[in-house]
């Protein structure tokens, strides 16, 4: 009898080990986060920038369109105290080459598995480790989703990796090794239909390796279908959409 509980016992163990060690080796196969978002003070990506406005009181949307470049400016403190980068958008039209001008600020925090960016005084959860396809994380946590009702669209949106160390194509250049990180793909009712309330949340960003952000593709909007005081219909005021789309970096 004695025998018999000893065997089990070992084998158990053996196991343990086992799968302690392929754990391991898994975690230690994905890439880092400071592959696909490297961060350098000088560095800079330059994007077009398609951004979705309301127009009309809100009853028309419109596309204009910008290049802009976001630029490593400096090592800071974050407001937690720890090492952080500031990055400076400055923006130009798409025809003067010539007349760029300050456009944005943000703050990026890199930690030992994740990394946290501070856009409009809203922290994001970017990345997190492990960089693999399928894992998930609470991306906008810190984001306090039900105080402010225009910011309710944010509440538990679960990000998840897509296509990692994948190839990904921008019109004709091709990115040998990339990430999508879905954040939300949300439409509630039908957006070709003007009589009825319908809303649309869609979020997703590609990270190529030793680049950093090399697309984005945002869009929240709310349509309240015509009435007393709008007999047309109108956006909600909160509306708004972002393209960035990868030109070149440094």
């Amino acid at each position: 009898m004695r025998k018999s509980l000893v065997v089990p016992a070992i084998m158990l163990s053996l196991l343990a080990i086992v799968w302690q060690g392929c754990s391991e080796k898994e975690q230690l196969s994905t890439p880092l986060i400071s592959e696909y978002y490297p961060l350098q003070i000088g560095k800079y990506i330059t994007y077009r920038l398609d951004s979705t406005v309301y127009v009309n009181l809100n009853t028309k949307k419109e596309v204009h369109s910008y290049i802009v470049q976001d630029w490593v400016d400096a090592e800071i403190t974050d407001n937690l105290g720890r090492k952080a980068y500031r990055i400076r958008r400055i923006m130009r039209s798409k025809t003067d080459t010539t007349q760029w001008f300050d456009n944005a600020v943000f703050v990026v925090t890199p930690l030992d598995k994740s990394l946290e960016y501070v856009d409009n005084n809203l922290r994001f959860i970017k990345l997190q480790e492990p960089i693999r396809d399928d894992f998930t994380w609470k991306g906008n946590s810190y984001i306090n989703s039900f105080s402010d009702q225009d910011l309710q669209y944010l509440d538990n949106w679960e990000y998840f990796y897509e296509n990692t160390d994948q190839p990904y194509s921008l019109g004709s250049k091709t990115f040998p090794e990339t990430v999508v990180v879905n954040q939300r793909d949300e439409i509630i009712n039908n957006p070709a239909d003007k009589t009825t309330i319908f809303s649309v949340n869609q979020s997703s960003e590609v990270f190529a390796k030793d680049i950093g952000l090399i697309y984005k593709d945002f869009l929240h909007e709310t349509w309240q279908p015509p009435n007393s005081t709008s007999p047309g219909g109108f956006y909600e005021p909160s509306s708004f959409g972002i393209k960035l789309t990868y030109i070149n970096h440094n």
